[in-house]
């Protein structure tokens, strides 16, 4: 299980073989040692002076912190169950330090991408705002003047297009039935979700709690409870990514009775912009909390009797993501098509 404290663990015992080389070694040693550790740091500060900086790189301060304290317990493995265990357990705890630097530069990354997407989403809308303001001013003047030109066509189309609307009142006819049908559909996969979760994470819990009963009979009370809190958090960490899920399913359901009643009203828009929003802002919330408890575990990890880091890769949650950014995107496409559409008439 080496691999897992992979490249982390090989360049402390670099680092130290070098420091026991002799004094320009451990001056070598103590260089690289403070230059690794101040990589994050250097980005953001590259970042910074480029104006390219956002709000995940928050954690490039945590991440270099990490470098840090882990680089200094590989490079002196003995301190581990020291200061990293409540009993000595050979060193296992290098898996918590090298799965917490793993975790921050994960979410670093994946929290950048998030953001810089919105700010493209957000930079394409301010165009296409700009765009339809300026393609809707010329059609009004196009219309001024044919009015002038034609006032009698101009006066039978009206009645044209009122009479059209007066025969086709709702634009969504022979969608209702259908789009009832999903919503009711994900009202039921969002309840059988709930209820699994309620059941599933409960039994989980239960059973997690009586194993590390039994395997620390005769361990301190004051470490089964810090060890039972830990536990029940990390229960609820193992919740989030499907809360997520199921109010993502929940606000697709708002957005689609919206849609039935009118597909390019302002209330659908307002719907799928914050469906938009928050499937973003859940992600980071998934992402944020497990580097957060990974860190916390680390933090208090000589007190706890079982620890459970995670790297958490969530690509099922950023694929949902995505479809419904395209989705938004193909939306309100759509919806600019229709104003446009509609001025013509």
């Amino acid at each position: 299980m080496d691999y897992m404290t992979f490249p982390w663990e090989q360049v402390g015992l670099l680092l130290r073989r070098l420091s026991l080389s002799g004094g320009i070694g451990n001056a070598a040693a103590w260089i690289l040692f403070l230059a690794i550790g101040a990589l994050p740091l250097l980005a953001a500060a590259v970042l910074l002076r480029r104006r390219r900086a956002c709000g995940a790189d928050f954690l490039l301060a945590a991440l270099s912190a990490a470098l840090f304290i882990g680089l200094w317990f590989f490079v002196n493995p003995s301190y581990i169950d020291r200061y990293l265990s409540p009993m000595p357990a050979g060193g296992i705890a290098k898996f918590a330090l090298a799965s917490v630097i793993d975790s921050l530069l994960l979410t670093w990354f994946l929290l950048r991408f998030l953001l810089r997407m919105e700010e493209g989403h957000r930079n394409q809308a301010h165009s296409r705002e700009g765009q339809h303001s300026t393609e809707k001013a010329l059609s009004m003047e196009e219309a001024h003047s044919t009015k002038e030109a034609h006032p009698a066509e101009e006066a039978l189309s009206m009645e044209e297009a009122l009479s059209m609307e007066e025969a086709h009142p709702g634009e969504n006819i022979g969608h209702g039935k259908p789009l009832s049908g999903l919503r009711i559909l994900l009202g039921l996969y969002a309840l059988v979700l709930a209820i699994g979760l309620i059941v599933q994470g409960g039994a989980e819990f239960r059973a997690a709690l009586t194993a590390l009963e039994e395997s620390n009979s005769g361990s301190a009370p004051f470490l089964l409870e810090i060890s039972t809190l830990f536990l029940a958090l990390q229960a609820v960490m193992g919740l989030l990514p499907s809360a997520a899920k199921i109010a993502l399913l929940l606000m697709m359901s708002v957005f689609l009775n919206h849609y039935a009643a009118d597909p390019f009203g302002p209330a659908a828009c307002r719907a799928m912009e914050r469906l938009r929003i928050a499937s973003g802002r859940l992600l980071a919330v998934v992402l944020v909390a497990n580097v957060g408890f990974n860190v916390l575990q680390l933090a208090f990890s000589r007190f706890l009797l079982s620890v459970n880091h995670q790297i958490l890769f969530p690509l099922s949650e950023i694929i949902v993501i995505l479809g419904i950014r395209t989705l938004s995107t193909l939306y309100l496409e759509s919806k600019r098509l229709k104003e446009d559409n509609d001025m013509f008439i």
